[in-house]
């Protein structure tokens, strides 16, 4: 878990290997109305968000089934992209309070059948550092991103973090933690999880 541009793709994908875990990611590929929705945020939200919880339910569930074979690391939890993302887009008006409604009474009906995570990794990154990532992966429907929206984004995900959240947590700071490019980061990182672990078991 993460603001967007933390690294969670770059992450989960390492612990999975690392721990030889099944993995489940992101489909933002296939979401046809993202590029619009940075477009036109008011126009396109709704579909955007609801297309998002809409694939993460039907990951969730079949998490459900891998979790027979073995652990599993899921990419951005079903949780942030409800009360993270799609609670921003309410803050900002861009999701009416009909299409809220209609957005948490779909998460609701689900979550009773989420299984809960043993353990949230939250990659805590500075807003500056988040900003550059972004530019740095070159996706162009992003470019109208802005730093208030990522502090936004930032506050919900500390807000729920503290407020919603039974869930054990570690934050692992990632300013200064290159494990695209560092294999000593990726060991440190790889160690941090191990040892949290290992006061779960």
């Amino acid at each position: 878990m993460g603001t967007m541009g933390s690294g969670k793709t770059t992450v989960s994908r390492l612990l999975a290997k690392e721990f030889r875990f099944g993995l489940i990611e992101e489909n933002f590929g296939e979401n046809a109305f993202l590029p619009r929705f940075y477009t036109d945020m008011k126009r396109w939200a709704f579909h955007s968000q609801t297309f998002f919880l809409m694939e993460k339910i039907s990951q969730i569930l079949e998490t459900r089934n891998m979790l027979v074979v073995r652990p599993v690391v899921l990419d951005t939890p079903i949780q942030e992209d409800a009360f993270s993302y799609a609670k921003a887009q309410h803050v900002l008006g861009n999701m009416d309070e009909s299409e809220w409604r209609l957005y948490q009474k779909i998460y609701r009906s689900f979550e009773p059948y989420f299984p809960k995570p043993d353990l949230i990794i939250y990659l805590e990154t500075s807003i500056r550092e988040l900003a550059h990532r972004i530019d740095a992966r070159g996706r162009g429907y992003e470019r109208h991103i802005t730093m208030k929206y990522l502090e936004l984004l930032d506050m919900l995900n500390h807000k729920w973090l503290a407020e919603d959240n039974d869930i054990p947590v570690l934050k692992v700071v990632t300013d200064e933690l290159n494990i695209i490019k560092s294999a000593k980061a990726r060991v440190t990182l790889v160690h941090e999880v191990r040892m949290k672990l290992r006061t779960l078991s």
